[in-house]
């Protein structure tokens, strides 16, 4: 399934109750064992509509979904970083990449991942960074076979009683990428 060819293309209204549903569902699956499982339990899909629902109205970062089939797999937010150290009219970040558990290298990440990589270098950014668990070692692999590298800056967040023990990666643009959506 590595070679599968997925379709990405900006969110839309009509995908945001798929979207919600897939975020959900995937935060559970992945963050299982590494985040409290009764805070895991307790993730609404209606907050995830609502986050959804604003990112399509504002439209002003990259929100790519990959399709297959007529199924949404996947989905990456990004945009401005949002870190105090960061040189606004120069960082950007990736907020959120996420993949169906069953599609889980197959191909669909790293599509989406150079799809938003294209984007955000053609909205001039000369880098990108993402925060991920340090306890995430799966998805650390994967953003070190993009080409991230983490670069020293570690954080502890409480939120919504929970810790997140996070390191963030960052990816410096060599030269500008055409994107296949404009």
């Amino acid at each position: 399934m590595s070679g599968t060819l997925y379709h990405i293309r900006p969110v839309i209204a009509d995908d945001i109750a798929s979207v919600a549903l897939l975020h959900v569902a995937v935060w559970q699956e992945a963050y299982r064992g590494m985040l409290p499982d009764p805070f895991l339990d307790a993730i609404s899909v209606e907050r995830r509509e609502a986050m959804w629902r604003r990112t399509v109205e504002e439209q002003d970062s990259p929100a790519l979904v990959a399709e297959h089939t007529g199924r949404i797999v996947g989905f990456l937010l990004g945009g401005p970083a949002r870190d105090e150290d960061a040189v606004q009219a120069v960082t950007s970040e990736i907020y959120a990449l996420y993949v169906a558990p069953d599609r889980w290298r197959t191909g669909a990440g790293a599509q989406l991942m150079h799809e938003g990589l294209s984007v955000l270098r053609e909205q001039s950014y000369q880098e990108v960074t993402l925060w991920v668990l340090r306890a995430n070692e799966r998805a650390r692999r994967f953003y070190e076979r993009m080409g991230f590298q983490t670069d020293g800056s570690e954080k502890v967040d409480e939120r919504f009683g929970v810790t997140f023990d996070e390191i963030r990666y960052r990816l410096e643009f060599i030269e500008p990428v055409r994107s296949s959506l404009t």
